[in-house]
């Protein structure tokens, strides 16, 4: 009941935010204290406009991007199970239930202490692989001797992250399947409208969203050299869990739309057999007129789409995708705008 009650009473976003900002601030004074700043402007490669840094500025930039993931992460979490909840609610009327049996049915789409537990000892599994991914590959990537002032933050913040990208996961699948299978408790389904069944696909297009996030920060290393390997790994891994993930939700509620068209075509055929038969007792003018209204009834059934994705939900999708190209833009014009208030 008290993380119940912490997930409703915190907002994701200042969460998040305030997460990322107190980390980026801990940099900074960390920085400044072990006189890095120095440093940076001694390192012979230092050049605020190269689009191939290296030496401490690629380390110092890589450092704030995880930063950046390590608040957006928990954000992205706290989001997941209460957009959970909030689907279940908005879906009161399809489910033809009281406030109070909405509200419970919300609560038990939580996350097991197993799954939690699976998760982080995934997470911190595959977070030990990134540094194998980037080139020049360290020799030594988990020597804590071989570690700088800034790469020291990404060998802390790297499993942190590796280990939240899991808690994100398993809580969209977790999230996604529970309320899945809600749609065996909804009441009816009018084929010819839909719409109620819209919180399913709206939860699908917010954990595709969430994931896209991460790739969304995540590409901002992209502006770093020796990064494409992992980049690739990333985004490809990403947009297939984000397809998942929008389909997870409305798994469910497409199995009860595909059953309602088969056992509403079934009962169109029968009507149509029974019009089809009375033309062969000379009542040919009395059902033609019903016989094609069947037929074109049957027509607008076939074409009730199986998932209650709108054109919308596509677009929408496909926006999603064109997020991390924006923000790796937005950082190439950042890093040039930073670069030159330097020189």
């Amino acid at each position: 009941m008290a993380g119940r009650a912490f997930i409703d009473r915190i907002s994701p976003l200042s969460f998040g935010i305030g997460i990322s900002l107190a980390l980026i601030a801990l940099l900074v004074v960390s920085e400044t204290v072990l006189g890095r700043w120095d440093a940076l402007l001694a390192d012979e490669n230092f050049d605020p406009l190269a689009r191939e840094p290296t030496g401490v500025l690629r380390d110092l930039r890589i450092a704030l991007v995880h930063c950046l993931l390590a608040g957006y992460l928990p954000a992205a979490f706290l989001h997941v199970i209460r957009n959970g909840r909030r689907t279940v609610t908005r879906l009161q009327e399809a489910l033809d239930c009281t406030r109070e049996e909405c509200e419970t049915l919300a609560d038990s789409i939580r996350l097991s202490r197993r799954g939690l537990f699976t998760a982080t000892l995934i997470g911190f599994v595959i977070a030990l692989t990134p540094p194998y991914l980037v080139a020049p590959i360290p020799d030594a990537p988990w020597n804590p001797a071989e570690w700088n002032e800034e790469v020291v933050w990404h060998r802390i913040l790297g499993p942190i992250m590796g280990i939240g990208l899991a808690w994100l996961a398993y809580a969209i699948t977790a999230v996604s399947l529970r309320t899945s299978r809600v749609a065996k408790r909804l009441n009816r389904i009018d084929l010819l409208d839909l719409t109620p069944l819209a919180p399913f696909a709206q939860q699908g297009l917010t954990n595709a969203l969430l994931l896209v996030g991460v790739l969304s920060v995540a590409s901002l290393m992209m502006l770093e050299s020796g990064f494409m390997m992992l980049m690739l790994v990333i985004g490809s891994s990403t947009l297939v869990l984000a397809v998942l993930a929008l389909v997870a939700p409305v798994f469910g509620v497409q199995k009860r739309v595909s059953e309602a068209k088969q056992q509403e075509l079934k009962w169109i055929n029968a009507q149509i057999a029974h019009l089809r038969a009375a033309f062969s007792e000379g009542q040919a003018d009395r059902k033609s007129g019903d016989l094609a209204d069947m037929v074109a009834y049957r027509g607008l059934i076939e074409n009730v789409p199986d998932w209650p994705f709108t054109g919308s939900t596509y677009v929408r999708l496909l926006i999603y995708a064109l997020i991390p190209l924006a923000s790796w833009g937005v950082g190439i014009v950042a890093e040039e705008f930073i670069g030159r208030l330097i020189l």
